[in-house]
């Protein structure tokens, strides 16, 4: 059975996923972060806005959210006293997964925030490179789930143009080192290494 809670030395803590309006992320939590200055809201935590470095095509770094459009509450109390103040900020849109039976997370989501953690509330560059010709599959957005082939790199700014077949046509795309994953061939390459050695 699975327990909610994220231990931060000796202290269970718990998430709460809120979506608010996108790009006001770092409004959302700067308003929240002056109630629980205030002791009298009964509120013990704080908000996570995780963010990815990015980089334009002439070399400038930049952040951008991780998750457009969420926030997560850290805290120790599984269910704090009064969250209809969150409600009333600007912004503020549900709660997640569902509005109306507010609950920290679990399971996948709550080790998806856990993990991101590890790494800060901002992700750096990731270290990986791609080549002409590698398969990948990519990571998020319209297209997630989707395998194709790499047909030009720009190592300098981590970015890669990628042929796609899809609408019936072979369409290309340009995507960040962090929207792409290489496709992993560990699988096949172990099948095919045994059907070598034993026929």
């Amino acid at each position: 059975m699975f327990v909610a809670g994220y231990l931060a030395g000796d202290v269970a803590m718990n998430y709460y996923c809120m979506a608010v309006k996108t790009g006001r992320e770092d409004s959302f939590r700067d308003q929240v972060a002056g109630l629980l200055e205030n002791s009298d809201t009964g509120l013990e935590g704080r908000i996570l806005v995780f963010k990815k470095l990015m980089r334009t095509k002439a070399g400038k770094i930049y952040e951008e959210p991780f998750f457009p459009g969420y926030v997560f509450f850290e805290t120790e109390r599984p269910f704090p006293r009064d969250f209809s103040l969150f409600r009333k900020i600007n912004g503020f849109y549900y709660f997640l997964p569902k509005d109306s039976e507010t609950e920290p997370l679990k399971g996948f989501d709550y080790e998806c925030v856990v993990n991101l953690k590890k790494y800060g509330e901002t992700i750096g560059f990731t270290p990986v490179s791609f080549d002409e010709n590698d398969r990948i599959v990519i990571t998020g957005g319209p297209f997630k789930d989707i395998g194709g082939t790499v047909v030009a790199v720009n190592r300098r700014n981590k970015r890669v143009n990628v042929r796609l077949d899809v609408f019936n046509r072979a369409t290309v795309v340009g995507l960040t080192y962090y929207d792409v994953r290489k496709e992993d061939w560990s699988q096949d390459e172990r099948l095919f290494l045994e059907r070598k050695r034993f026929p």
